[in-house]
């Protein structure tokens, strides 16, 4: 689910790409959360051992009990000895084992409710700093674990392609990052890329595709999808309320990539951002001479 976070060491375009700071300062408290779910996770199977081990050995002492009286009532069918104290005594013990089992079974009940409680209430807080999607990628994640990857890179992108067909989005998703993780200098690894930061800008988690998108740019600046994906760059920007830095990626765009079709949007955009012209204020009518 939130198995992992991104890094996000990307000194993107240029170093224009002011709001990276605050994609830092996110992932840093994910990270936090997550290191502290991973000492809770800990600290409550540590004492679920401890509950099961204390649970096996009184199962242990309860055998012993039982063979015990079973021997007795054996010994005392054949001698006929009295035995009835000794046997009370164990009887005693038997109950009292008993009891304790109990006890501790109700013990790792409550524990493994408070594993439960803690594993939904993590991955709720994850959900909610992530954003939309989240539920979506980490049920991608579940079935992903039954697929099987081709190991040839060709093979592999058009596995992605047609869970992306198949409007296994979330699917697709990881797997075109997966991509790019394993052939970061494929032929098809800014298409990877490229489709990965669509997808997230569909789920409207436009953190992450901005980092997809500044990554493509970063990554492939010669490739045709560079335009393409400062456009979505900025497009994201513009979803975060980011006006100034959407406008200077633009900018951007339009130096660096002036004849691609992106260009032509990118001029749209800019458009809707110039800040509309002031109204200019009647002269006031002239004087007449007395």
């Amino acid at each position: 689910m939130l198995r992992r976070a991104a890094p996000l060491g990307l000194a993107l375009l240029a170093g224009c790409w002011v709001p990276i700071e605050r994609g830092r300062q996110m992932e840093a408290r994910l990270q936090q959360l997550e290191t502290q779910n991973v000492e809770n996770q800990r600290r409550l199977d540590e004492q679920r051992e401890l509950v099961r081990e204390r649970v096996a050995k009184l199962d242990q002492k309860i055998a012993e009990v039982q063979t015990k009286i079973d021997e007795l009532n054996r010994a005392a069918r054949r001698s006929g000895a009295d035995l009835g104290v000794t046997l009370q005594h164990l009887q005693d013990d038997f109950a009292k084992y008993k009891g304790d089992v109990e006890v501790e079974q109700h013990r790792l009940g409550e524990i493994e409710r408070n594993v439960d409680a803690l594993r939904t209430e993590t991955e709720g807080r994850f959900a909610a700093l992530r954003g939309a999607g989240a539920l979506d990628a980490f049920e991608a994640k579940q079935r992903l674990a039954t697929l099987q990857r081709p190991e040839d890179k060709a093979a592999f992108f058009a596995l992605a392609a047609k869970e992306d067909e198949a409007g296994n989005k979330g699917v697709a998703r990881e797997l075109y990052e997966e991509y790019v993780r394993k052939w970061p200098s494929g032929a098809r690894a800014a298409d990877a890329g490229y489709r990965a930061g669509q997808l997230l800008f569909e789920q409207k988690r436009f953190r992450e595709a901005l980092l997809a998108y500044g990554k493509v740019a970063e990554d492939f600046p010669k490739s045709a999808r560079a335009p393409d994906a400062m456009l979505g760059a900025a497009d994201a920007m513009l979803k975060l309320e980011m006006k100034a830095e959407a406008k200077a990626v633009l900018e951007q765009l339009l130096e660096r990539y002036p004849r691609a079709d992106a260009a032509g949007e990118a001029k749209e955009r800019l458009k809707a951002l110039a800040p509309p012209a002031p109204k200019r204020k009647p002269a006031p009518p002239a004087r007449k001479r007395q």
